[in-house]
């Protein structure tokens, strides 16, 4: 059995009880909490290696949970893993604004949640030792959804370093991150926590990764 606990936030009660039988028999220890502000509570009671949160939620939404979580000197290091049934570009990108270290979309591959939660649980170790082989810097180009790739690179590693974007108008803005997760974003040199949505939503454009 795991010693790593999953601290599982939904309000729906069959999705909550499918997560945790998912959860369990991949071996690892449960907590439910019932929606974000019953589950910002929890995780400062109870140690909690992972947070796996739906977004619509009452009380307190996922994105509020996350970005408490993230702005909480004793939680900020505990990865979130988002799972929604919204798909648009703009739901995922507030997702990963605020701090999200991946974002699921329902009906769920477990496959892919398994993935997703043993990349930075299970095997963390195994997986930061290989992409600590990875380059210093990488390039690439804003098509598709690369930067949300390296975001997840970046979360997995527990990486500090930034990303430069230029849009396909010649806009520049940089995102900077550490432990893995954004800390600020700067466009045209100029900081605020709305750059960091207008960033991600560059569809056109190159980007350049560097990591401390």
């Amino acid at each position: 059995m795991s010693n790593y606990t999953i601290l599982v936030v939904e309000d729906e009660a069959n999705m909550a009880r499918l997560l945790e039988f998912q959860l369990r028999s991949a071996g690892y220890q449960v907590i439910q909490a019932r929606d974000g502000k019953d589950g910002l509570q929890v995780a400062k009671e109870k140690p909690v290696d992972l947070i796996l949160t739906d977004i619509m939620m009452p009380m307190m939404d996922g994105y509020e949970l996350c970005r408490a979580v993230k702005q909480s000197p004793e939680l900020w290091h505990i990865p979130v893993i988002m799972l929604s049934a919204k798909s648009d570009r703009a739901s995922i990108i507030h997702g990963y604004a605020v701090g999200a270290a991946r974002y699921l979309t329902k009906p769920l591959k477990r496959e892919e949640l398994y993935k997703g939660i043993d990349l930075r649980l299970k095997y963390s170790y195994k997986a930061k030792a290989m992409l600590d082989r990875k380059a210093k810097e990488w390039a690439g180009q804003l098509a598709g959804d690369n930067v949300f790739t390296v975001l997840e690179l970046f979360s997995i590693g527990g990486w500090t370093g930034r990303i430069d974007i230029t849009n396909s108008l010649g806009q520049h803005g940089c995102l900077h991150l550490a432990g893995g997760s954004i800390l600020s974003c700067s466009l045209e040199g100029q900081s605020s926590n709305f750059n960091i949505f207008l960033v991600l939503s560059w569809e056109q454009g190159e980007f350049t990764a560097f990591r401390y």
